[in-house]
């Protein structure tokens, strides 16, 4: 019994990091996808931290001049789905792209805009109600991933609602 009792913890301790390597690598692969789609050929470096206070978020790797890493906090991480996940990363992408193109305009917007190339504005929209009501901040939607274009299924074209 006893030796049930010392055993079990590592054996729950061996199968979380066993999970947490398998959503690395999962990660990992939704990274080098949508790196694909955005052209982007830095290296980009995933991790999965007990702790970021940004909820998700992507820097500079220091000491390279074309690398970076997007970071998940591992309890938010938890709360989303993978259509969710992607509208993460691919937010953090824009802003690697940004930083390897036009480092000095850095923005949420242009971020969200490079991102919107490759999925939809309602998984952006999950995404930002998911970060405020973690973080308990809120922002403007309509700032943030611009106008939202209707067709207009009269004409076949997009208009502004």
């Amino acid at each position: 019994m006893i030796l049930i009792g010392l055993t079990l913890p590592a054996l729950v301790r061996a199968e979380a990091a066993t999970d947490q390597r398998a959503a690395a690598r999962r990660l990992a692969e939704m990274v080098r996808n949508l790196c694909a789609r955005l052209q982007i050929t830095d290296d980009v470096e995933v991790s999965i931290d007990e702790g970021n206070d940004k909820m998700v978020s992507s820097e500079p790797l220091p000491g390279r001049a074309h690398g970076y890493r997007i970071s998940f906090d591992r309890q938010f991480l938890e709360t989303l789905d993978d259509n969710e996940i992607q509208a993460a990363i691919a937010h953090e992408l824009g802003h690697v792209w940004i930083f390897s193109h036009h480092p000095f305009l850095q923005t949420e917007e242009l971020a969200n805009e490079i991102a919107l190339r490759v999925i939809s504005r309602d998984s952006l929209k999950k995404i930002y109600f998911k970060l405020w009501t973690r973080t308990g901040l809120s922002g403007n939607l309509g700032e943030l991933l611009g106008p939202e274009h209707v067709p207009h299924a009269a004409l076949g074209t997009t208009v502004l609602p």
